[in-house]
C-alpha cells in the first residue's frame, strides 16, 4: 500500500506501508524524517479512493535502503481512548 505524508510546511514524502496495526503504521521512506513530526497521512492501494488521517512519527530506524518509521494515527488513538500524549 502506498503512503503519502504531508507536513504542515507543505513538504511531501512518499513510501510504502510495511505493516498496519490497530494504532498505527510501519512505513519505509527514501528520505529521513524527524521524530515527533505531525503529518497528514494518506493511504492508497492505487485502485481505491485515498484514506487520510493525522499521524505522528513515534520512532525512526535508518536502514541501508531508506528509513523505516512508526507512525501513530491520531484518529485511531482517539477512538481507542489511549495512546501516547503529544
Amino acid at each position: 500500500m502506498r503512503v503519502t505524508l504531508k507536513a504542515l510546511s507543505g513538504e511531501v514524502l512518499t513510501g510504502w506501508v510495511l505493516n498496519v496495526s490497530r494504532g498505527g503504521l510501519r512505513v519505509i521512506l527514501d528520505e529521513k524524517i524527524e521524530l515527533g513530526r505531525e503529518l497528514e497521512v494518506a493511504l492508497s492501494t492505487g485502485a481505491d479512493p485515498v484514506t487520510s488521517c493525522i499521524g505522528r512519527v513515534v520512532w525512526v530506524q535508518e536502514e541501508p535502503d531508506g528509513v523505516v518509521c512508526g507512525i501513530e494515527l491520531r484518529d485511531a488513538v482517539a477512538r481507542e481512548g489511549g495512546g501516547r500524549s503529544p
